[in-house]
């Protein structure tokens, strides 16, 4: 079986559309999303729709959670805050309490999946560090976790010696991994093009996918939204 999975969508059609289209051509049997379906970029309801229609399970993220516990978005930073605010003004009411229906985990077989962290899932903590990694393999017994939420792709493996970033695509029997699959919609490592991950639950093979989609139609919604301008240009220099 191939498990898709994409996070941190943010309301960017463009990029969810190309994503989408290349899951199909990878012949995946599930997409598990791991949350943050809005604010950011200029089309929350058309990528909800499209994620109900084709991911098999969705996570919560902190975008969404904001959604109905609006003090969330006191917490973010501004333009976060702002594109919050515009996305409660836009969409629909019935995506609102899709969002209230989430769970924070969801568990298959030997992986585990949540939008931030496995330790306190409500809290939407940041895995960037093999020391932040070595607190949260303490918080599972999975095999696997996949997280998003940072919206930067990367590989924790713990082994003997401790937890060290890894770039080797396989996953070895005898020791567990945090694995972020980066983000859809609005990727932070520098490179542009959306990011998903690709698990194939016989090999334990896992890919990580960066395709190009078409950020300037992208950039130009979110100018034509009334967003901030920074976020129309973030998108364009993946940062």
């Amino acid at each position: 079986m191939k498990i898709a999975i994409i996070s941190d969508v943010h309301a960017n059609l463009e990029a969810l559309t190309a994503c989408l289209k290349k899951i199909s051509e990878l012949g995946a049997d599930k997409i598990i999303c791991l949350g943050d379906l809005v604010d950011y970029c200029a089309e929350p309801n058309e990528c909800i729709e499209l994620i109900q229609k084709n991911c098999d399970v969705v996570v919560m993220g902190n975008h969404d959670e904001a959604q109905f516990e609006h003090d969330m978005a006191e917490g973010f930073s501004n333009d976060a805050r702002i594109s919050s605010i515009h996305t409660r003004e836009v969409i629909k009411p019935e995506y609102t309490e899709y969002f209230k229906s989430l769970p924070r985990v969801y568990r298959y077989e030997s992986l585990l999946f949540v939008h931030g962290s496995p330790q306190n899932p409500e809290d939407y903590r940041y895995i960037l560090t093999p020391e932040a990694a070595e607190l949260n393999f303490r918080e599972f017994d999975e095999s696997i976790c996949f997280i998003g939420h940072s919206h930067k792709p990367l590989i924790f493996k713990e082994t003997k010696r401790g937890v060290h970033i890894v770039t080797d695509e396989y996953q070895e029997a005898g020791h567990r991994y945090i694995i972020n699959a980066g983000s859809v919609g609005q990727p932070r490592d520098g490179d542009p093009r959306l990011s998903f991950g690709l698990f194939d639950l016989n090999s334990r093979k896992y890919t990580n996918y960066r395709v190009e989609y078409d950020t300037l139609t992208a950039s130009n919604k979110i100018k034509n939204e009334g967003l901030p301008l920074y976020l129309a240009e973030r998108i364009i220099n993946g940062v």
